[in-house]
């Protein structure tokens, strides 16, 4: 869990250096990277801390985390493709409707995962971390966060022949149906996607090739 904190935050200061060329959507990247970091950061020490009071205090912004963070790889990964020449994303329509979207989502997160948290000790291995008892059914708000970057994947592989953040999303998929047995494959997937989400930004952050045909030389008028 430590290693893949700190994995997280190389990423999140990869995704952080490009944001002056591959746009806002970098510095976003970066904080979902940051809090990610903290979920793994809070499982890791664990062990250290011990159930009680403080471990819960380090426990229950995670779940905050998740709540915001998460629908927000949406408007990331919509404004990358729109970077990558997937105009669709660009129409005013599209927008409106992924905010609506996205809002929906949090607010989903927000009553299942901040109104309704109620914290319980877990332990796992050499773990010790709190889970939310009040949870009940699918994460709706994940699942339909990663279907929507699979559909937006799919389009950066057909526009920019980019696959990696299809790949990403379907390893998320299978690392989420995994976790639920380990845990902490869960938090496998979210560095497979994250590597994959900043990819996307580090391909978005190159310039545009130049298509420009160029002029054609002036051939030199004959001398007589």
């Amino acid at each position: 869990m430590a290693s893949i904190a700190v994995c997280m935050l190389i990423l999140a200061v990869m995704a952080a250096r490009r944001r002056s060329t591959a746009g806002p959507a970098a510095a976003l990247v970066a904080v979902i990277c940051v809090g990610l970091a903290y979920d793994s950061t809070a499982v890791a020490i664990g062990r250290l801390l011990g159930f009680g009071p403080t471990l819960e205090a380090v426990n229950a912004p995670r779940y905050w985390s998740h709540a915001v963070l998460t629908p927000l790889l949406v408007v990331a990964g919509a404004a990358l493709a729109a970077r990558l020449g997937v105009t669709a994303l660009r129409r005013q329509a599209v927008r409106i409707a992924g905010g609506v979207l996205v809002a929906a989502l949090i607010a989903l997160g927000v009553a299942a995962d901040i109104v309704g948290l109620r914290l319980e000790p877990r332990e796992y291995a050499d773990t010790l971390r709190y889970g939310n008892a009040a949870a009940a059914g699918p994460p709706i708000p994940a699942i339909v966060t990663m279907l929507v970057l699979v559909v937006i994947g799919i389009l950066v592989w057909r526009t920019a022949r980019f696959p990696w953040l299809l790949l990403g999303a379907l390893a998320m998929f299978a690392a989420a149906g995994a976790g639920a047995a380990h845990f902490w494959l869960g938090n496998v997937g979210e560095l497979l996607l994250q590597l994959a989400v900043v990819a996307t930004v580090l391909r978005a952050a190159r310039p545009a090739p130049d298509t420009t045909a160029p002029h054609p030389a002036h051939e030199p008028l004959p001398q007589h």
